[in-house]
């Protein structure tokens, strides 16, 4: 179906409407209802060869109302599609926002029909002209694809350099940090959040409730060079936690400045502090030192760190 874009509209009703189709997405939602990947726990030949014969669907065709039905197996393929090498390789994969449609007047323009040569023609080489020039408006009727926007790119250049947060993070003690962050952190050139999982009820296993958090990490992987990002369990199976802190570009919820990032944020209760109040600004602290061993009575399980 790559080769024939300009049949979308029959290829959607007998592909994505087609009982043959549906029968496959539900049979993929059920399967990844507890998995992140469809093998094992990290990405496998099998991961890349499903999500590129689905990528044309989430490009073009699945909306965002068509989405809503399918939302493990949208978790699971935007989990893959936004890999480091698979971006390396494809490029940035965008959702579909408004499914393709069958273009009647782009389609005769982009393949006009060959013109009979009259029986008395004696100079085909000249006649060959009006062909070339009648071929220039459909090239011209080619819509132009639109810059895509790039996320915070209204924001002028903070004080705060990211990196050199990260690299005092990786390999200095706490006080040093906090040092860097007090002199170069700027409320909205930056903002801090608080990020508890809504649904902890639902949790069962620990390597499923670790395997969510890597997923949202992993999904969120170009967010990298805007936010820093710290995601802990805490509990037993069947009584855990997910609880965290972040600090990102802006003065606004940053998971929102990109569609792929936003998959699992939504899952979480996002709260933005207050970092003039002292006590916010030792619970940032706290967290930069690691120090829960337990949250709310519960033991701490595993850190993950964006």
């Amino acid at each position: 179906y790559r080769g024939a874009p300009c049949h979308r509209k029959q290829w959607y009703q007998r592909r994505v409407r087609g009982a043959q189709f549906d029968a496959y997405m539900g049979s993929m939602e059920a399967y990844l209802a507890d998995k992140t990947y469809l093998v094992g726990e990290g990405v496998t030949l099998a991961d890349l060869t499903v999500t590129m014969y689905l990528r044309d669907m989430y490009n073009m065709i699945l909306d965002e109302a068509e989405r809503t039905k399918y939302t493990n197996v949208t978790r699971w393929f935007t989990t893959i599609i936004n890999q480091d090498e698979v971006i390396r390789v494809l490029g940035t994969t965008a959702l579909c926002t408004k499914p393709a449609q069958f273009d009647a007047k782009l389609f005769a323009a982009n393949h006009p029909k060959p013109q009979q040569k009259p029986k008395q023609e004696q100079k085909p080489k000249q006649e060959a002209k009006p062909k070339q020039e009648a071929a220039a408006p459909a090239a011209a009727a080619a819509p132009k694809k639109e810059a895509a926007k790039k996320p915070f790119q209204d924001l002028s250049k903070p004080k705060l350099d990211l990196d050199t947060f990260k690299r005092l993070y990786w390999n200095e003690e706490t006080p040093v940090i906090m040092k860097y962050f007090d002199e170069n952190f700027v409320d909205g050139e930056w903002s801090v959040w608080t990020a508890h999982y809504k649904y902890n009820h639902e949790l069962s296993q620990t390597h499923k409730t670790n395997n969510l958090v890597k997923g949202l990490m992993q999904r969120a992987e170009t967010m990298k060079k805007f936010a820093f990002g710290l995601m802990y369990v805490f509990g037993n199976p069947y009584d855990q936690v997910i609880t965290g802190i972040w600090m990102g570009r802006g003065d606004k919820n940053f998971f929102f400045e990109d569609e792929s990032w936003q998959v699992d944020i939504v899952n979480y209760d996002m709260e933005r502090l207050d970092m003039a109040l002292p006590q916010n600004r030792a619970l940032f602290e706290r967290w930069l030192s690691g120090g829960f061993d337990d949250w709310q009575g519960k033991p701490f399980e595993k850190e993950h760190i964006f």
